[in-house]
């Protein structure tokens, strides 16, 4: 079940620092997170290449995340992001 929700002055931590939320926060109720990649990328092909505006890859080796990077790339998605530790974004 996917749970999405607007938070009005949600604080989320990363990396021990907090944060205001200031998007929209989606539980991921049933989805394993031992997926692999085919099932992850049945996962995002499910979804409308117009509205999810950016993808964060924050798990897994950077040799598998650039892989999964680039099947993402081949079902059109387009802006997929690998960030570094301290990197920031505005969203």
């Amino acid at each position: 079940m996917v749970e999405a929700r607007d938070v009005e002055n949600a604080v989320i931590k990363i990396f021990g620092d907090e944060y205001y939320v200031h998007s929209k926060i989606v539980v991921l109720n049933s989805f394993s997170a031992h997926a692999d990649r085919d099932e992850l990328l049945a996962y995002f092909n499910q979804f409308d290449r117009n509205q999810l505006q950016k993808i964060f890859l924050v798990h897994g080796e950077i040799d598998q995340q650039e892989a999964f990077k680039d099947g993402l790339r081949s079902m059109n998605f387009k802006d997929i992001e690998i960030p570094v530790k301290g990197q920031e974004f505005e969203v």
